[in-house]
C-alpha cells in the first residue's frame, strides 16, 4: 500500500496550528468574551394599571427585563428612562421589550446598560404610574443570627442603598430575614428586596438583594428563628 507523504504532512502541520491557537491566552481571551455577555434578568409583571413590583434598587451593570402581563386586557410594554425625563427621544430604547406583551404571556426586553443614577419605569398602554428605580453600589450590613435572636439588636443607618449578608451562626435548622416599615408586619408590608437570595443553613450566608431605604423607621426579625422585631433607623 503507498501513502500519500505530503498529504499526511498537511494534515499534521493544519492540526499542529489548531492545537497551538488554542493557547492559554487564546482560551483567557475567550473566558473574557463570555463574561462580557453575562447579564442579570429581572422579571417585573404588571396588573390592570400597575406594575406589582413599584421600586427597584439595582447595582451597575447589565439587564435584561421580563415583562410579565397577568390580567390586563389588552397588549402592554415597557419603558425606562432616566428619572423626570418622559419624552419618547429620552427613552432608553434597549429596554422597549422585543414584541407586545399580550394578556397571560411575557416578552423580553434587550439587554440594558445601567449606570450609576435615578430611572423610572413605566407602561402608557396600561397606563401605569410611574416607579423610581435607582441604580449604585450599596453598602454591606451583616447580621448575624444565632438561637432566637440577632447579635445586631438594633441599626441606624443613613438613607442610601444597602445589601444585608444574613449569617446563621448555631441556629440548627435554615433561617431567613424579613425588614418591614416598623410596625407593620402582614406579608404585603415586606420588603421583598429584602428576602435572602437562599434559606441560611447552620454556619453560611446569603445576601439580599439590593434594598432602597428612605428615611422612616423599620423593622427586621426573622420568623423562622424565631427572633423578636428589631429597630432599624434610616436618617
Amino acid at each position: 500500500m503507498k501513502y500519500n507523504l505530503t498529504g499526511i504532512l498537511s494534515v499534521f502541520l493544519i492540526t499542529f496550528s489548531f492545537f497551538q491557537s488554542c493557547t492559554p491566552a487564546k482560551e483567557a481571551q475567550l473566558s473574557q468574551v463570555k463574561q462580557s455577555n453575562q447579564f442579570d434578568k429581572v422579571k417585573l409583571t404588571q396588573t390592570p394599571g400597575a406594575f406589582a413590583t413599584q421600586s427597584l434598587a439595582l447595582t451597575p451593570g447589565d439587564y435584561q427585563f421580563e415583562i410579565v402581563n397577568d390580567g390586563v386586557d389588552h397588549e402592554v410594554g415597557f419603558v425606562l428612562v432616566p428619572k423626570g425625563k418622559y419624552d419618547a427621544a429620552d427613552h432608553i430604547k434597549a429596554a422597549y421589550v422585543t414584541a407586545p406583551v399580550a394578556t397571560g404571556k411575557s416578552s423580553m426586553t434587550n439587554v440594558v446598560a445601567l449606570e450609576a443614577g435615578a430611572y423610572e419605569y413605566f407602561c402608557p398602554l396600561n397606563p401605569t404610574d410611574k416607579y423610581p428605580l435607582l441604580v449604585g453600589t450599596p453598602e454591606k450590613v451583616t447580621l448575624t443570627q444565632i438561637p432566637g435572636e440577632f447579635e445586631n439588636t438594633s441599626l441606624n443607618l443613613e438613607a442610601g442603598l444597602y445589601q444585608f449578608e444574613i449569617a446563621n451562626k448555631g441556629v440548627d435548622h435554615e433561617v431567613g430575614f424579613v425588614l418591614v416599615p416598623k410596625g407593620k408586619y402582614d406579608a404585603a408590608d415586606h420588603i421583598k428586596a429584602a428576602y435572602v437570595k437562599a434559606p441560611v443553613a447552620t454556619g453560611k450566608s446569603s445576601m439580599t438583594n439590593v434594598v432602597a431605604l428612605e428615611a422612616g423607621a423599620y423593622e427586621y426579625f426573622c420568623p423562622l428563628n424565631p427572633t423578636d422585631k428589631y429597630s432599624l433607623t434610616v436618617k
